[in-house]
């Protein structure tokens, strides 16, 4: 089963601002995934009708997803209904029959009486197909496909209703892929493996030993790896729901999962500090250090290695546990 976030609340800033550098430019949602085949083989992607016999992949060209996945997928293929509470009301006349007398042996009447109400917009179902494409294989134990998918829709900016059409979009491959991106509709190859997402890998948080064989799998017993192993207990000390442990755009890295919007990443390759990343981890993730470095310091604190981080770490987690708590008494 699939345990990506679901949906999106809003357009994330960081797509808002690829679209700047677009200008007018058509548009498509569209994302590529490195898909291990172990998450193919534990049913993650059935709903898109992809599997796997003997490490071998079968991916469809399109799929329309079935309604079950989420709320926008069942729009999708069923449609919505609106009630404009943005319009004044309108009168609406309700009937029934009534026996006459109260006996119905005497016949009956017909009894009308009016109610105001909002009106009703019904949105027919776009029944999008979300496109799937095999661009690679990346060996190893747990071998990787580098599958791009896109929700077979072109967007023109320039549309009065382009931000609502790209919500949608947006959202639908969110719900069935786990991530989502927008590219200019006549985007190369090159452009679309430059954006490689991870599909991260879930670690219990109780298998110490094959949590970290796992995480420094093919690396020598050298100081990176000691350092590793000590920073990976110093998170386990303060129990997380689950580990992480994959490769991005932020290189090879591993990290705890507090929460749905609490992650510490420790980066393997650039060990210098930590990044605890909030609602907008999944995106943030996928960047590069000298990105984050190089951005606003927007969704995430960075705890460099020095003398005291770990008290620093421990703080900014407490404080997030006290806040839910209080959230949770009113």
């Amino acid at each position: 089963m699939a345990t990506w976030k679901k949906n999106i609340l809003k357009i994330p800033p960081a797509i808002l601002q690829k679209l700047g550098r677009y200008h007018d430019s058509q548009v498509i949602v569209a994302v590529v995934k490195k898909v291990p085949v172990s998450a193919i083989a534990a049913g993650s992607y059935k709903h898109l009708c992809i599997t796997e016999s003997a490490g071998i992949p079968t991916v469809p060209s399109f799929v329309v997803p079935h309604a079950h996945q989420g709320d926008f997928s069942n729009r999708n293929v069923r449609g919505w209904v609106v009630v404009r509470k943005d319009l004044p009301k309108i009168t609406k006349t309700y009937s029934f029959d009534s026996p006459n007398w109260g006996d119905w042996s005497n016949g009956s009447h017909e009894v009308e009486w009016d109610r105001l109400i909002y009106r009703r917009d019904f949105h027919p179902p776009p029944e999008l197909a979300i496109r799937m494409e095999l661009l690679g294989t990346e060996p190893g134990p747990d071998r990787r496909f580098i599958i791009k998918f896109q929700v077979a829709d072109i967007l023109n900016q320039s549309h009065p209703e382009f931000r609502t059409l790209l919500f949608f979009n947006l959202n639908l491959l969110q719900e069935n892929v786990g991530a989502c991106d927008v590219f200019k509709a006549d985007a190369d190859l090159p452009e679309f493996l430059q954006t490689i997402t991870v599909e991260w890998e879930i670690l219990p948080p109780g298998d110490r030993e094959g949590n970290l064989a796992k995480i420094l799998a093919g690396r020598p017993p050298d100081e990176t790896s000691r350092a590793v192993t000590e920073r990976y207990d110093t998170l386990a000390a303060l129990r997380p729901v689950s580990f992480i442990h994959g490769r991005s755009g932020f290189r090879r890295y591993f990290g705890a999962k507090f929460a749905e919007d609490l992650v510490v990443f420790e980066n393997i390759d650039y060990g210098n500090a930590a990044y605890v990343m909030f609602d907008r981890w999944e995106s943030l993730s996928q960047k590069t250090r000298l990105d984050l470095l190089g951005g606003p310091a927007d969704g995430f604190v960075r705890i460099v290695h020095r003398s005291g981080w770990q008290g620093q770490l421990q703080n900014i987690i407490q404080q997030y546990r006290d806040s839910e708590q209080s959230t949770a008494r009113n």
